[in-house]
């Protein structure tokens, strides 16, 4: 792993990118220049590790197979299979809830009291369904309908648990099912079928080593996994490319991979060191994705920010900033930026942070400061 650290002071009216030339004796100059706002433009749309979904679609519309995408995106790692299994998904964690189903179904309660509970939607609370108390956890089997949260239906069984005020509802279901609903939330119906295949195997290889026995849930139903919605997109094509690929899952050196994936990278691709608490893995690297580069979200920006809206996003920066430092990854990532105030007080915040805090698409960005005596 290496970083660079970019130092910039500018006496006068000046602005200065961030992050596109080495230090020099500018860095030393006086101190006495104020920042008064950045302009920040970048690449991607997402952490840009792992498979592009992006670039995946450019290189299945240039002829390369799904193998061949997988290959390029987590280098050293082959297409193996794997046992079938079932996962758990959280669906959702809130005091109440709406469940039911357009047909009977069956509920469990932990006193071991079992019921057929008539097609309905009831709201759900931490005492039970309205009028009537229940022992929690409740385990909620289908009947000739599909289970329903809300105005969405799942294939599969429910656990409902009350975790202090608030219930937290799990959808278990086989992964096969989940793996054709997360490809059809996670690409559109139109792309390639081979791009949906490389999509299939990732997202298969990325649930079953997020796999957590001892836990209540293995996965989340957003982005802090993989989007899934249950019944409510479910494609054909999706279904196909997981149909075609079943079991099959990304192996290095005989472990399942946690693949990850992207939107786009922007066209560069990158490993995870310094951008999450993962461990950096040899088929996760950073390398050009020219593919990647002729996508949407190969590029945006130019966004403004001013110093007064960077304080409303970062309350604890300095009375006054005179010198911002970045340190980024080799995939050129930004995973620190410090800012440190006339007074040599410094305020330091991480990469994924900045960018969440700013609404940036990704940490793949250039800074432009503005400064001013």
């Amino acid at each position: 792993m290496w970083s660079q650290r970019i130092r910039w002071a500018f006496v006068g009216l000046a602005v200065v990118v961030l992050g596109l030339a080495a230090a020099g004796p500018v860095a030393a100059r006086a101190r006495t220049a104020l920042i008064t706002g950045l302009v920040i433009t970048g690449h991607g749309y997402g952490p840009g590790v792992g498979l592009s979904q992006w670039g995946a679609e450019e290189r299945a519309r240039a002829g390369e197979t799904h193998e061949e995408i997988l290959a390029f995106y987590y280098p050293g790692a082959e297409i193996g299979t794997a046992p079938s299994a079932s996962i758990r998904v959280l669906l959702a964690d809130a005091p109440r809830l709406t469940v039911g189903s357009r047909a009977p179904f069956h509920m469990v309660q932990a006193s071991g009291a079992s019921s057929v509970v008539s097609a309905s939607h009831d709201l759900l609370t931490t005492t039970g369904f309205a009028g009537g108390a229940l022992t929690f956890p409740i385990t909620l089997t289908p009947g000739s309908a599909p289970l329903m949260l809300g105005g969405n239906a799942y294939r599969g069984t429910f656990e409902v648990i009350r975790d202090g005020s608030n219930l937290e509802l799990v959808n278990t279901l086989p992964l096969e099912e989940y793996v054709a609903d997360v490809v059809s939330v996670e690409n559109p119906a139109y792309w390639p079928l081979e791009a949906l295949r490389a999509q299939a195997i990732a997202s298969r290889s990325y649930a079953l080593a997020s796999l957590r026995p001892r836990a209540a849930f293995d996965v989340y139903a957003d982005n802090r996994s993989q989007n899934y919605s249950g019944l409510r997109k479910e494609f054909p094509s999706a279904e196909a490319a997981t149909s075609t690929t079943t079991g099959q899952v990304l192996l290095y050196d005989g472990a399942v991979v946690r693949a990850f994936f992207t939107a786009a990278n922007g066209g560069m691709t990158t490993n995870t060191d310094g951008i999450w608490h993962e461990q950096s893995q040899p088929y996760l690297t950073s390398r050009p994705d020219p593919f990647d580069a002729r996508s949407p979200d190969a590029n945006w920006g130019p966004i403004s920010v001013t110093m007064s809206g960077l304080r409303q996003k970062f309350p604890e920066l300095p009375t006054t900033v005179v010198q911002i430092e970045i340190t980024r990854n080799t995939g050129d990532r930004i995973t620190a930026v410090s800012f440190v105030g006339a007074d040599g007080s410094r305020y330091s915040v991480d990469g994924t942070t900045f960018q969440q805090r700013l609404g940036l698409r990704s940490t793949y960005a250039m800074l432009t400061a503005a400064y001013s005596q």
